[in-house]
């Protein structure tokens, strides 16, 4: 995987994700991870207000990353699994960390 390339697609996810873009957020997903956005979006803060990216282990089959996604009230930090997809960074994994 690229590093600067798949940086630069974190970044924009998180960011994103606080403007929420749909068309975007799923576009940062695999095609078959997909049609689980609607439950994954379900942990996030309602509205997100900000996105922190954490930090990022690069790697060259596999990129992990750690954002902060904060409301007014809460925040949920999310692990993402990122490999490359129809020639691109996308997520193929995501879950909350505890």
């Amino acid at each position: 995987m690229d590093d600067n390339q798949t940086r630069t697609c974190i970044q924009d996810h998180a960011d994103a994700v606080v403007r929420g873009d749909m068309d975007a957020i799923l576009e940062d997903f695999a095609p078959d991870l997909r049609p689980q956005v609607p439950q994954i979006a379900q942990v996030l803060p309602q509205p997100v207000n900000s996105a922190e990216v954490l930090g990022i282990d690069a790697g060259e089959e596999e990129s992990t990353s750690t954002i902060r996604y904060a409301g007014e009230a809460d925040a949920v930090t999310i692990r993402a699994s990122w490999r490359d997809v129809e020639g691109r960074p996308r997520i193929v994994n995501a879950e909350p960390v505890s």
